[in-house]
């Protein structure tokens, strides 16, 4: 739990502050920051605030809880929240300078060390984009070389393949416009953000993996049923379907990674589709191989299979994604924030605990009772340092509406 003290606070905790650190000094014009847990002040930073620059005159960590990383977590809150516009300073001959390097600082020839950037770097992005274009990549050699000899060496199976890669080519270009615009910032019209393109991106991958399966499958019964003369395919097939099984191994390697790091779930939808790939191609090479020692018409059972395959996990895909959409609870998170709040604070009602879901964000309301004859000051202090600690330990939750009531006797 986090707290940021105001003039009169700071006066009221003195003795508190000096209980873990016997050189404390009280400036009454700095900011205090405290990290508390179990509701006992653990850490705590002094800095100054001045125009564009914020100097860290102290920050100290209880003796017996050092080596914890709470030193770590209390920069990274400061840096995150409070001054996250500012260029935070810490100068020469600072007791703390021993560890600034590990948590972000740099040195600067006068000796002090400072921090330039405090916005996070935007990784999620940059991550997903590469595995978009990764994907993109890959698909269109994939498709290219699977239709091409799929109609070169009379197979059926691999020419349906081949049109598979090409439907994941148009899905991961989608994916690659949804990673942008997702990362857009909110704007007046936006407030919550543009991360739900993801989710639309991909449904419309769902629908498009049915509407995929739909044609191939449509076609494979109709040459089933139709009385022409099935060719043998010929057994270089085999190899192009055995080279698109280990390619899509790999891309479903890194996509899944990424997506579940990331928490995109157009990406992780394009990595199920690139794991249902790898056992269609590996069908192809069986149908090739059936079609070759035992009759023609397994080449286009195979094609048929597959597209059943493609169809299953696009609607698998919708299903999952319409979750998110329509805002289904995660009860172990919800639980987890409960227990955070109860065992941190001196809140003793929370309830009616909601959340929203959009892209890797999450948007969080909650109810609090809190004595009645309490200011709205205190009221609102609380409120506000309880938001501020959970964004900063739930990186997730982007956004915490808290709703004040009081307990009644």
């Amino acid at each position: 739990m986090y707290k940021t003290y105001s003039k009169k606070e700071i006066l009221e905790n003195v003795e508190e502050f000096r209980k873990i650190d016997t050189d404390f000094i009280l400036n009454e014009e700095g900011v205090y920051i405290s990290l508390e847990v179990k509701k006992e002040i653990i850490a705590y930073a002094f800095l100054e605030k001045r125009v564009n620059d914020c100097y860290l005159r102290r920050i100290f960590v209880k003796k017996d809880e050092r080596f914890k990383s709470y030193g770590r977590k209390l920069i990274s809150f400061i840096q995150n929240t409070k001054f996250r516009k500012s260029n935070i300073i810490v100068e020469p001959a600072s007791q703390i300078c021993d560890f600034l390097t590990k948590v972000g600082f740099r040195k600067e020839k006068d000796g002090s060390f400072i921090i330039k950037n405090i916005e996070e770097k935007a990784t999620r992005k940059k991550e997903g984009q590469k595995a978009a274009i990764f994907s993109i990549f890959w698909n269109i050699i994939l498709a290219t070389t699977k239709i091409g000899f799929g109609i070169f060496s009379n197979s059926r199976a691999l020419l349906a393949d081949g049109f598979n890669s090409l439907s994941d080519t148009v899905t991961s270009s989608g994916i690659l416009l949804g990673i942008h615009f997702s990362n857009m910032p909110e704007d007046e019209a936006h407030p919550f953000g543009h991360e739900k393109i993801e989710s639309i991106i991909g449904v419309i991958m769902g629908i498009f993996m049915i509407v995929t399966a739909f044609e191939l499958g449509r076609g494979g019964i109709g040459l089933l049923l139709s009385q022409e003369k099935r060719e043998v395919p010929g057994f270089i097939a085999i190899y192009f379907a055995l080279f698109s099984s280990i390619v899509k191994y790999f891309m479903y390697k890194q996509k899944m990674r990424i997506g579940i790091e990331t928490e995109n779930r157009a990406l992780i939808a394009d990595a199920k589709d690139s794991r249902n790939d790898i056992f269609s191609s590996l069908g192809v090479v069986l149908g090739i191989l059936f079609s070759i020692f035992i009759n023609p018409i397994f080449d286009v059972i195979i094609s048929i299979l597959v597209s059943i395959l493609i169809f299953k996990e696009g609607v698998s895909v919708i299903l999952d994604i319409t979750d998110t959409i329509l805002d289904k609870q995660d009860s172990e998170f919800l639980e987890k924030i409960e227990y955070y709040i109860y065992s941190n604070t001196n809140i003793k009602n929370v309830h009616d605990l909601t959340m929203r879901k959009s892209g890797d964000k999450i948007f969080l309301e909650l109810h609090i009772r809190l004595p009645k004859d309490m200011s709205v000051y205190e009221a609102h202090k609380i409120s506000e340092d309880l938001e501020s600690s959970i964004k900063q330990d739930f990186k997730s939750v982007k956004n915490t509406i808290i709703h004040l009531e009081c307990i009644i006797d």
